[in-house]
């Protein structure tokens, strides 16, 4: 048909003479710029690294830290005393942390206790959780956290692409078949205005009466009004696709910018060849992004509840430190064997348990209640993401069997209007027959092109319903 092979006249003002120069924007290219360049998908992007971030603070718990105080009291020329210690602390694995120092006192006044040899004294040795937090403590609870927030953070990436994806893909049809049918109305005032002028001209030389141009004019004018509507159409539709469309830099593309619309296909397998549902639901099932978040809320649950099972536990903790003099620690030849193992050490032991333990029931209580609650939310969300993802499939197959219909009813229509134009080169026709079949292939060939755009729409719809469009 004629009007598959027209081009395109019509851009946003601005942007005629440079669209032209330039190919049409196929959905891909579309696709990849959007998530290329617009500011939402580069917000999507941040969330992956702030779960990198929030793992790299987790890990931070098991850093070394370096420590020194230092303190004293001068009076009336007296030095009461002056403490000094420095040193290091480094928490490891399974409630151990090593510790070592180096202290030194001075004074009048010291505190017996406080009493050191006078080259100093260095210190080494471990304090170790033996009861609560020696299988989870405050530092692993948040590291597997970081460790599980990865997965998050590219959950919460794929879903918020994934929605974006949809609004720009209603977007980018709604602007390809505006423009499609732009062309349709503008080959309809083409062809009215030859028609037109082929009628001015059989009436001046006598063969039509007058009566039959003011037929072809009035259909000039609404050939005209459905092109001043359809360029309206195609302008805000432009308008709308603008707001997807960034550059690398960081800027929207000016309108002048934006290229040519491509033609919506009008026949193919892509039409006919529908996806298989089971697949889709498998697909589903696997990658969906708010199914993930669903797991990955559940690992978080699972992992509160094993910090809160640890917290049932009774606190005992145990330090042990040798004790040196100044650097020394280890006897001389005339010290007692091992007694340093005994004598030049300091040592604690700590234990405490309230009787009821009510918090810490209470709180364990509480975060399986909350996974009771999440697994029952997450079979819904399921069955929720499966139905919608079956509701879409029935939509595509119904949008197929009417683009099937509808390209036959189009052709007929298209075979009546030329049958008529050729009665009317013999004779045997009137202008009012032929722009009656030309109204009417002129409205099945629109809602043709529209059921197009509404397959295309739908099928991103089926996509993004199974969590895959991003």
């Amino acid at each position: 048909m004629r009007a598959y092979l027209i081009f395109f006249t019509l851009q946003l003002p601005a942007a005629i003479a440079c669209t032209q120069q330039n190919a049409p924007m196929e959905w891909a290219d579309f696709r990849a710029r959007v998530l290329a360049f617009h500011p939402l998908s580069r917000q999507a992007d941040l969330y992956p690294d702030e779960a990198r971030a929030g793992l790299l603070r987790a890990k931070g718990g098991f850093d070394p830290k370096v420590y020194a105080d230092l303190s004293g009291k001068n009076f009336k020329d007296k030095t009461y005393y002056q403490y000094g210690e420095a040193g290091v602390k480094w928490p490891l694995w399974l409630g151990l942390e090593l510790k070592g120092n180096f202290n030194q006192a001075s004074g009048t006044f010291l505190n017996p206790e406080s009493s050191l040899p006078q080259a100093g004294q260095a210190a080494a040795g471990i304090s170790w959780t033996l009861g609560q937090g020696l299988l989870m403590d405050e530092r692993r609870y948040q590291l597997r956290q970081g460790r599980i927030g990865l997965e998050q953070g590219d959950a919460e990436r794929s879903l918020f692409l994934n929605d974006l994806l949809l609004e720009a893909a209603k977007t980018y049809w709604n602007w390809v078949v505006t423009g499609n049918v732009l062309e349709v109305y503008e080959e309809a005032l083409r062809q009215a205005q030859i028609r037109h002028e082929a009628l001015l001209e059989s009436f001046r030389q006598g063969d039509k009466p007058a009566i039959d141009t003011l037929e072809t004019f009035i259909q000039v004018q609404n050939r005209r009004l459905d092109t001043n509507f359809a360029q309206i159409d195609r302008q805000n539709a432009a308008l709308a696709l603008n707001n997807f469309l960034w550059s690398d830099n960081g800027l929207p593309l000016s309108p002048a910018q934006i290229p040519p619309t491509p033609s919506l296909p009008v026949a193919g397998a892509s039409y006919t060849d529908l996806p298989d549902t089971e697949t889709l639901l498998q697909a589903a099932r696997a990658r969906h992004p708010e199914i993930r978040l669903y797991q990955v809320k559940q690992a978080m649950l699972d992992l509160e509840l094993q910090w809160k099972r640890e917290k049932r536990k009774p606190v005992l903790d145990l330090n042990y430190h040798f004790l040196g003099n100044g650097w020394q620690f280890f006897p001389t030849a005339g010290d007692e064997g091992f007694g340093v193992l005994a004598n030049n050490v300091k040592w604690g032991v700590q234990f405490s348990y309230p009787l009821p333990n009510r918090k810490a029931r209470g709180d364990w209580q509480i975060t399986q209640i909350k996974i009771a609650q999440t697994d029952l939310q997450f079979q819904q969300k399921k069955m929720e993401i499966e139905n919608k993802v079956r509701q879409y499939r029935n939509e595509l197959a119904n949008l197929s069997a009417q683009i099937e219909l509808f390209r036959a009813v189009t052709e007929n229509y298209r075979i009546l209007l030329d049958a008529e134009n050729e009665k009317f080169r013999f004779g045997e026709s009137s202008v009012f027959l032929i722009n009656t079949r030309e109204q009417r292939w002129l409205d099945a060939r629109v809602k043709y092109l529209k059921l197009l755009s509404e397959f295309q729409k739908t099928a991103a719809g089926l996509q993004w319903a199974a969590g895959s469009l991003q």
